[in-house]
Protein backbone atom coordinates (compact mmCIF):
# COMPACT_ATOMS: atom_id res chain seq x y z
CA UNK A 1 0.00 0.00 0.00
CA UNK A 2 2.57 2.81 0.96
CA UNK A 3 4.71 1.83 -2.69
CA UNK A 4 1.46 2.61 -3.73
CA UNK A 5 1.20 5.95 -1.96
CA UNK A 6 4.30 6.72 -3.11
CA UNK A 7 3.57 6.23 -6.81
CA UNK A 8 0.76 8.49 -6.38
CA UNK A 9 1.61 11.18 -3.89
CA UNK A 10 -1.03 13.82 -5.36
CA UNK A 11 -3.73 11.71 -4.61
CA UNK A 12 -5.29 12.01 -1.39
CA UNK A 13 -6.28 9.85 1.00
CA UNK A 14 -9.89 9.23 0.35
CA UNK A 15 -9.68 8.95 -3.03
CA UNK A 16 -6.35 6.73 -2.81
CA UNK A 17 -7.85 3.64 -0.77
CA UNK A 18 -11.01 3.78 -3.12
CA UNK A 19 -8.07 3.24 -6.22
CA UNK A 20 -6.66 0.63 -4.30
CA UNK A 21 -10.38 -0.98 -4.13
CA UNK A 22 -10.99 -0.44 -7.74
CA UNK A 23 -7.03 -1.81 -9.11
CA UNK A 24 -6.87 -4.54 -6.03
CA UNK A 25 -4.40 -3.36 -4.51
CA UNK A 26 -5.71 -2.96 -0.88
CA UNK A 27 -9.05 -3.43 0.48
CA UNK A 28 -8.86 -0.65 3.12
CA UNK A 29 -11.39 2.17 4.97
CA UNK A 30 -10.59 5.71 4.19
CA UNK A 31 -9.11 6.22 7.81
CA UNK A 32 -7.12 3.45 8.15
CA UNK A 33 -5.26 4.65 4.80
CA UNK A 34 -5.05 8.18 6.59
CA UNK A 35 -3.86 6.26 10.18
CA UNK A 36 -1.23 4.32 7.99
CA UNK A 37 -0.20 7.14 5.92
CA UNK A 38 0.27 9.34 9.02
CA UNK A 39 2.38 6.82 11.19
CA UNK A 40 4.47 6.64 7.84
CA UNK A 41 4.52 10.04 8.08
CA UNK A 42 3.33 10.70 4.44
CA UNK A 43 0.64 13.49 5.53
CA UNK A 44 0.89 16.53 7.43
CA UNK A 45 -1.91 16.43 10.43
CA UNK A 46 -5.26 17.86 8.67
CA UNK A 47 -6.72 21.43 10.38
CA UNK A 48 -9.79 22.88 9.90
CA UNK A 49 -10.83 25.38 7.36
CA UNK A 50 -13.47 27.53 8.12
CA UNK A 51 -16.40 27.94 5.08
CA UNK A 52 -17.77 31.21 4.07
CA UNK A 53 -21.82 29.99 4.14
CA UNK A 54 -23.66 29.76 0.96
CA UNK A 55 -26.80 29.67 -0.03
CA UNK A 56 -28.43 25.87 -0.65
CA UNK A 57 -28.79 26.11 -4.91
CA UNK A 58 -31.32 23.39 -5.63
CA UNK A 59 -29.27 19.99 -7.32
CA UNK A 60 -29.72 18.42 -10.38
CA UNK A 61 -31.30 15.09 -9.75
CA UNK A 62 -30.93 13.44 -12.91
CA UNK A 63 -28.38 13.14 -16.07
CA UNK A 64 -28.98 16.02 -18.59
CA UNK A 65 -31.64 17.78 -16.26
CA UNK A 66 -29.63 20.68 -16.24
CA UNK A 67 -26.49 21.86 -17.89
CA UNK A 68 -24.17 24.33 -16.81
CA UNK A 69 -21.63 26.69 -19.04
CA UNK A 70 -18.84 29.68 -19.10
CA UNK A 71 -16.06 30.36 -20.64
CA UNK A 72 -12.15 30.12 -19.72
CA UNK A 73 -9.16 32.13 -21.14
CA UNK A 74 -6.22 30.09 -22.21
CA UNK A 75 -3.03 31.88 -23.52
CA UNK A 76 -1.88 29.88 -27.23
CA UNK A 77 1.21 31.18 -28.79
CA UNK A 78 0.87 34.88 -29.00
CA UNK A 79 -2.77 34.86 -28.82
CA UNK A 80 -5.47 34.14 -26.31
CA UNK A 81 -8.55 31.39 -27.27
CA UNK A 82 -11.54 30.82 -25.16
CA UNK A 83 -12.57 27.10 -23.91
CA UNK A 84 -15.91 27.11 -23.60
CA UNK A 85 -17.75 23.95 -22.26
CA UNK A 86 -21.21 22.44 -21.03
CA UNK A 87 -20.84 20.71 -17.64
CA UNK A 88 -23.62 17.99 -16.96
CA UNK A 89 -24.81 19.33 -13.07
CA UNK A 90 -25.75 15.89 -11.80
CA UNK A 91 -22.65 13.86 -13.34
CA UNK A 92 -19.88 16.67 -13.42
CA UNK A 93 -19.54 15.61 -16.82
CA UNK A 94 -18.44 17.41 -19.26
CA UNK A 95 -20.56 16.70 -22.42
CA UNK A 96 -19.14 19.20 -25.15
CA UNK A 97 -16.34 21.91 -24.96
CA UNK A 98 -14.62 24.01 -28.06
CA UNK A 99 -11.64 26.04 -28.03
CA UNK A 100 -12.87 29.65 -29.94
CA UNK A 101 -10.72 31.74 -31.40
CA UNK A 102 -13.67 34.43 -30.72
CA UNK A 103 -15.83 34.48 -27.47
CA UNK A 104 -19.04 36.38 -29.49
CA UNK A 105 -22.32 35.05 -29.80
CA UNK A 106 -22.17 33.25 -32.99
CA UNK A 107 -19.09 31.08 -32.24
CA UNK A 108 -20.76 29.87 -28.77
CA UNK A 109 -24.50 29.46 -30.06
CA UNK A 110 -22.70 27.16 -32.69
CA UNK A 111 -20.96 25.20 -29.66
CA UNK A 112 -24.13 24.98 -27.79
CA UNK A 113 -25.78 23.31 -30.70
CA UNK A 114 -23.48 20.97 -31.60
CA UNK A 115 -23.46 19.99 -27.29
CA UNK A 116 -27.15 19.37 -27.61
CA UNK A 117 -26.64 17.11 -30.66
CA UNK A 118 -24.69 14.45 -27.99
CA UNK A 119 -28.23 14.58 -26.59
CA UNK A 120 -30.07 11.44 -27.10
CA UNK A 121 -32.73 11.35 -29.89
CA UNK A 122 -36.39 9.16 -30.53
CA UNK A 123 -36.91 7.74 -33.93
CA UNK A 124 -37.87 11.18 -35.56
CA UNK A 125 -34.69 12.75 -34.68
CA UNK A 126 -35.97 14.71 -31.87
CA UNK A 127 -33.90 15.00 -28.34
CA UNK A 128 -35.80 12.89 -25.45
CA UNK A 129 -34.18 15.34 -22.75
CA UNK A 130 -34.43 19.19 -22.62
CA UNK A 131 -31.96 20.57 -20.27
CA UNK A 132 -31.70 23.33 -18.51
CA UNK A 133 -28.80 25.58 -19.42
CA UNK A 134 -27.27 27.81 -16.59
CA UNK A 135 -24.41 30.58 -17.24
CA UNK A 136 -23.46 34.07 -16.07
CA UNK A 137 -24.45 37.26 -17.92
CA UNK A 138 -21.92 37.57 -20.40
CA UNK A 139 -22.42 38.67 -23.92
CA UNK A 140 -22.18 36.00 -25.55
CA UNK A 141 -25.37 34.19 -23.94
CA UNK A 142 -27.29 37.39 -24.06
CA UNK A 143 -27.11 36.94 -27.98
CA UNK A 144 -29.89 36.37 -30.34
CA UNK A 145 -27.64 33.88 -31.67
CA UNK A 146 -27.53 32.07 -28.22
CA UNK A 147 -31.51 32.50 -27.36
CA UNK A 148 -32.13 31.30 -31.10
CA UNK A 149 -30.49 28.12 -30.52
CA UNK A 150 -32.18 27.81 -27.03
CA UNK A 151 -35.97 28.86 -28.27
CA UNK A 152 -35.29 26.12 -30.96
CA UNK A 153 -34.84 23.15 -28.74
CA UNK A 154 -37.16 24.24 -26.02
CA UNK A 155 -34.67 24.82 -23.65
CA UNK A 156 -35.10 27.49 -20.61
CA UNK A 157 -31.86 29.67 -19.60
CA UNK A 158 -31.47 30.56 -16.20
CA UNK A 159 -28.68 33.18 -15.69
CA UNK A 160 -27.04 33.30 -12.32
CA UNK A 161 -26.95 36.92 -10.37
CA UNK A 162 -24.62 39.44 -11.34
CA UNK A 163 -21.87 39.03 -8.95
CA UNK A 164 -22.42 35.88 -7.58
CA UNK A 165 -20.11 33.12 -9.33
CA UNK A 166 -21.15 30.87 -6.46
CA UNK A 167 -24.47 29.83 -8.25
CA UNK A 168 -22.30 28.65 -11.15
CA UNK A 169 -20.08 26.82 -8.61
CA UNK A 170 -19.81 23.79 -10.46
CA UNK A 171 -18.91 25.01 -13.69
CA UNK A 172 -15.84 27.60 -12.01
CA UNK A 173 -14.87 24.60 -9.92
CA UNK A 174 -14.71 22.71 -13.55
CA UNK A 175 -12.77 24.98 -14.48
CA UNK A 176 -10.74 25.44 -12.10
CA UNK A 177 -9.70 21.86 -11.63
CA UNK A 178 -8.36 21.83 -15.92
CA UNK A 179 -6.45 25.06 -15.32
CA UNK A 180 -4.35 22.96 -12.16
CA UNK A 181 -4.05 20.08 -14.88
CA UNK A 182 -2.86 22.43 -17.47
CA UNK A 183 -0.51 24.37 -15.43
CA UNK A 184 3.10 23.98 -16.89
CA UNK A 185 1.54 23.19 -20.04
CA UNK A 186 3.02 25.01 -23.40
CA UNK A 187 1.03 25.58 -26.37
CA UNK A 188 2.83 26.81 -29.05
CA UNK A 189 -0.43 26.57 -31.64
CA UNK A 190 -3.80 25.86 -31.86
CA UNK A 191 -3.75 21.97 -32.72
CA UNK A 192 -1.27 21.18 -29.87
CA UNK A 193 -3.78 22.99 -27.35
CA UNK A 194 -6.53 20.99 -29.12
CA UNK A 195 -4.24 17.88 -28.60
CA UNK A 196 -3.67 18.66 -24.83
CA UNK A 197 -7.04 19.21 -24.01
CA UNK A 198 -8.75 15.77 -25.62
CA UNK A 199 -6.59 14.24 -23.65
CA UNK A 200 -7.43 16.25 -20.00
CA UNK A 201 -10.87 16.11 -20.87
CA UNK A 202 -10.85 12.38 -21.11
CA UNK A 203 -8.84 12.32 -17.77
CA UNK A 204 -11.49 14.52 -15.96
CA UNK A 205 -14.63 12.44 -17.54
CA UNK A 206 -13.41 9.07 -17.27
CA UNK A 207 -10.09 8.70 -14.99
CA UNK A 208 -10.54 11.57 -12.16
CA UNK A 209 -12.35 10.06 -9.20
CA UNK A 210 -14.84 12.91 -8.04
CA UNK A 211 -15.12 13.81 -4.35
CA UNK A 212 -18.49 14.91 -4.78
CA UNK A 213 -19.55 11.29 -6.55
CA UNK A 214 -18.41 9.70 -3.85
CA UNK A 215 -15.41 9.00 -5.36
CA UNK A 216 -16.86 7.69 -8.89
CA UNK A 217 -15.68 9.09 -12.18
CA UNK A 218 -18.03 11.72 -14.10
CA UNK A 219 -18.64 8.88 -16.51
CA UNK A 220 -19.85 6.11 -14.20
CA UNK A 221 -22.91 8.88 -13.47
CA UNK A 222 -23.57 10.19 -16.64
CA UNK A 223 -23.57 6.99 -18.65
CA UNK A 224 -23.32 3.89 -15.94
CA UNK A 225 -24.31 2.73 -12.94
CA UNK A 226 -22.69 4.15 -9.80
CA UNK A 227 -25.16 1.99 -7.02
CA UNK A 228 -23.60 -0.96 -8.94
CA UNK A 229 -20.04 0.18 -8.66
CA UNK A 230 -20.86 0.94 -4.75
CA UNK A 231 -22.35 -2.29 -4.32
CA UNK A 232 -19.06 -3.78 -5.94
CA UNK A 233 -16.68 -1.86 -3.80
CA UNK A 234 -18.82 -3.04 -0.49
CA UNK A 235 -18.45 -6.44 -1.27
CA UNK A 236 -14.41 -6.04 -1.51
CA UNK A 237 -13.92 -4.14 1.49
CA UNK A 238 -16.43 -6.74 3.58
CA UNK A 239 -15.04 -9.68 1.96
CA UNK A 240 -11.37 -8.54 2.76
CA UNK A 241 -12.32 -8.04 6.38
CA UNK A 242 -13.83 -11.25 6.78
CA UNK A 243 -10.06 -12.73 5.51
CA UNK A 244 -8.13 -10.58 8.17
CA UNK A 245 -10.32 -11.02 10.82
CA UNK A 246 -9.66 -15.28 10.28
CA UNK A 247 -6.01 -14.95 9.98
CA UNK A 248 -6.28 -12.57 13.20
CA UNK A 249 -8.10 -15.34 15.24
CA UNK A 250 -6.26 -18.06 13.76
CA UNK A 251 -8.96 -20.30 13.60
CA UNK A 252 -8.80 -23.63 13.32
CA UNK A 253 -12.03 -23.73 11.40
CA UNK A 254 -13.30 -21.69 8.77
CA UNK A 255 -16.16 -19.55 9.42
CA UNK A 256 -19.56 -19.48 7.91
CA UNK A 257 -19.61 -18.54 4.27
CA UNK A 258 -19.44 -15.10 3.25
CA UNK A 259 -23.09 -13.66 2.46
CA UNK A 260 -23.12 -13.32 -1.52
CA UNK A 261 -23.30 -9.53 -3.25
CA UNK A 262 -26.58 -9.44 -3.23
CA UNK A 263 -26.97 -9.48 0.88
CA UNK A 264 -24.52 -7.14 1.65
CA UNK A 265 -26.10 -3.77 3.09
Amino acid sequence: MLRYACEHPEVRHRELSWRMVDADVAYLSSSTVYRILRESRLVSPWRRRTKRRRELIEQAQRANERWATDLMYLRIGSGWYYLVAFLDEYSRYLVHWELLPHMDGASVSLAAQAALETLPRDADGRPLLRPEIRSDNGSCYLAKEFRAVLVEHELTHQRITPHCPEENGLMERANRTLRDALDGEEFCDYHSAQRTLTRIVRWYNEERLHQALGYLRPMDYYRGDPERLRTQRRAKLVQARHRRREKNLQLRQLTLPLATEDSIP
